[in-house]
């Protein structure tokens, strides 16, 4: 079923939005974070509400930030693009969550590891593993005097997809939840099969060009990132192994080694666009079944809070605040960038952050997401919009 359009984008004023805009003062001022862009859409208005502040870039020079500035949205590549993707070729039968990633990867070394068990990071993969090490090592003596950019795509591409089919879980599929950029590594790996296509022309073709979406791409990492540099993007770290401010290519090492788009990492997205996909997804993208599965925790294990693609809110203070629907769903990106979908109120938020610009350090930046979040909720209810 065809998403209906979102209507217009609205640059929402601190004078309705107090607490909101007091917490993106206190961030920025306690050097959180260089930049923020904080949006919202409700289904009863269907408006991306959207504003910006600080700067999306500081050094070599300082840039400001704009309500449409582009961002590095890190693991939200996992829910808007790899399992979005996924959910499509499960309804249209392409796929079954409980298909085997043999039946899509013959050389994993595991069997009995499904779909539904890499979408809900309970296949018992690692965490992460550091494969851009083994792979610049790898060309670096295979083409000697070539930077690793010089080296094809293709064959970076090739040489993640063995390297990951090589890892070995950890723990049985289904006994343990461990957060892995790993599993969805092998899972975008196992879409193209499904696909035919590469995953970057397989979610442009399936997803994103269907919901309308004008603004979110994979950047490929076939230059230096001097020469990669997009003025309308955030940066994000000033990263000692490539030698540059990160400004249009991604930031995520393994995701930059293979070429710029994984299955956990490389989309690149702005705020509305972000709004505009979560929207899409309350107002029929997918048929109420599918999107059941896919907002619907997973049995195995037990206590396991992930759903086949998304993160619910848990623990004492969860990042999307309180006061939310128990339906709630969203997702973190380690550059800063999070989503969150109140199925219950209609209602979807983004906050995207450059975080580890100019240098990534401690992640404090994760206390101030609740914050934004309760503050955005006093202001709502405040205007009786929820």
């Amino acid at each position: 079923m065809p998403a209906g359009k979102t209507a217009f984008i609205s640059r929402w004023s601190e004078k309705l939005f107090p607490h909101t805009w007091k917490a993106l003062q206190s961030c920025v001022e306690s050097k959180l974070s260089p930049g923020l862009v904080a949006g919202w859409w409700l289904a009863d208005e269907d408006v991306c509400h959207i504003r910006a502040l600080g700067h999306r870039r500081l050094t070599p020079s300082a840039q400001p930030m704009l309500e449409e500035t582009v961002f590095d949205v890190a693991s939200l590549t996992k829910p808007l693009a790899t399992a979005a993707l996924a959910a499509v070729f499960a309804e249209r039968g392409l796929i079954d969550w409980d298909d085997d990633i043999r039946k899509f990867l013959p050389g994993a070394c595991t069997s009995g590891i499904t779909l539904r068990h890499l979408l809900s990071h309970t296949a018992g993969y690692p965490a992460e593993i550091p494969f851009w090490k083994e792979i610049d090592a790898l060309f670096g003596k295979k083409y000697p005097g070539r930077t690793l950019y010089d080296v094809p795509v293709s064959e970076r591409k090739s040489a993640m997809r063995e390297l990951a089919i090589q890892a070995k879980p950890e723990a049985a599929p289904g006994k343990k939840t461990v957060y892995s950029d790993v599993s969805y590594i092998l899972l975008g790996f196992a879409l193209e099969e499904a696909a035919g296509m590469s995953l970057d022309s397989a979610v442009n073709t399936h997803v994103w060009s269907r919901i309308g979406l004008k603004h979110s791409f994979f950047s490929i990492t076939n230059r230096s990132p001097q020469k990669g540099i997009m003025n309308d993007v955030a940066a994000t770290e000033d990263c000692p192994w490539r030698g540059a401010v990160m400004q249009g290519q991604v930031h995520d090492e393994n995701c930059w080694a293979m070429g710029g788009c994984g299955g956990h990492a490389g989309m690149f997205s702005t705020a509305e666009d972000v709004l505009r996909i979560s929207a899409s997804f309350i107002k029929g993208f997918f048929s109420k079944r599918m999107l059941d599965q896919l907002w619907t925790r997973v049995a195995k294990p037990e206590g396991c809070r992930r759903t086949p693609g998304w993160d619910t809110p848990s623990g004492d203070i969860p990042a999307v605040g309180s006061g939310f629907s128990p339906q709630t769903v969203g997702h973190l990106g380690f550059t800063g960038t999070s989503i969150w979908i109140d199925p219950d109120k209609g209602l979807a938020m983004t906050l995207l952050a450059n975080r580890v610009h100019p240098v990534r350090g401690e992640n404090i930046f994760k206390q101030f997401r609740p914050v934004f979040h309760a503050a955005l909720h006093s202001d709502l209810r405040a205007l009786n919009k929820i």
